[in-house]
């Protein structure tokens, strides 16, 4: 799969005449609890040529393509191989605001295409807003909790574990102040005998990820009500959201980013 992947990156580089920096995978499979099934989520950053940032109407900082599993260009809903890239500069103000979806992206162990800077994966690891990281946490998780688990629309092992492991983060971040491991299980493994998070409630995530890996992406399951007073609880309660403001220099991602658009494509 991986050279199909990396065939359809180039294509897209080709057909939009960017440089991807680096591509990497995202969401269950990059966070080790896919299922058999489970799909590609394929990230990526990119730049384009000098003179497009020069210019009264630049091109669109996002580049979005959906592929089956032969590699041809299907719909969003229901592909496959979902691929998604930022601009350099989008990607930058992401990360200064401690956005988790690309910090994900630069902490991933599933590579796919170039090279990732060690100026952004450290300004991630160690200049991170801790406020705004456990807030974007928390976020996802009331996301995920209201729209599929509360409201009964989409209740699966996959949207409990996505609202759930908002939850865990942002109490990671909320008691340690660094950045929580891109596994899931890890996370689990290091927070129990903590007092963080309920130890049964951490047991029943590790069974959710053996069951979601045994079985359908898309299985509907009933509502787990100790899981959801959980959910409930940690929603309602700001008393363990960091204080402090962490201060973070600009300067640093300034500097890369110039020199990555100068080099050009």
């Amino acid at each position: 799969m991986k050279e199909l992947i990396v065939k359809l990156l180039k294509d897209i580089e080709k057909e939009k005449k960017v440089k991807i920096l680096f591509a990497v995978e995202s969401g269950s499979r990059a966070w080790g609890m896919e299922s058999d099934n489970s799909d590609y989520d394929v990230r990526f950053v990119f730049v384009r040529d000098i003179d497009n940032y020069i210019s009264i109407s630049p091109s669109p900082s996002v580049i979005m393509r959906s592929f089956d599993k032969e590699g041809d260009r299907t719909q969003p809903e229901g592909c496959f191989i979902d691929c998604q890239g930022f601009d350099i500069i989008k990607f930058c103000k992401m990360l200064w605001q401690s956005n988790p979806t690309v910090i994900e992206w630069l902490l991933s162990k599933i590579t796919y295409l170039g090279e990732r800077s060690e100026v952004f994966i450290d300004f991630a690891k160690n200049y991170f807003k801790t406020i705004s990281l456990y807030y974007h946490y928390k976020s996802m998780c009331r996301q995920n909790y209201l729209k599929y688990l509360k409201s009964g629309n989409l209740i699966t092992y996959k949207k409990y574990l996505y609202a759930m492991r908002g939850l865990i983060n942002a109490k990671w971040i909320a008691n340690y102040k660094k950045l929580p491991p891109i596994i899931f299980t890890e996370t689990i493994e290091q927070l129990k005998g903590q007092n963080i998070v309920d130890e049964n409630i951490l047991t029943e995530l590790e069974n959710i990820i053996n069951l979601k890996k045994s079985m359908k992406e898309k299985d509907i399951v009933k509502n787990y009500s100790r899981i959801d007073d959980y959910i409930e609880s940690f929603l309602k309660d700001d008393s363990e959201a960091p204080k402090e403001k962490q201060l973070s220099t600009i300067n640093t991602l300034d500097n890369e980013l110039r020199r990555i658009v100068k080099n050009g494509i």
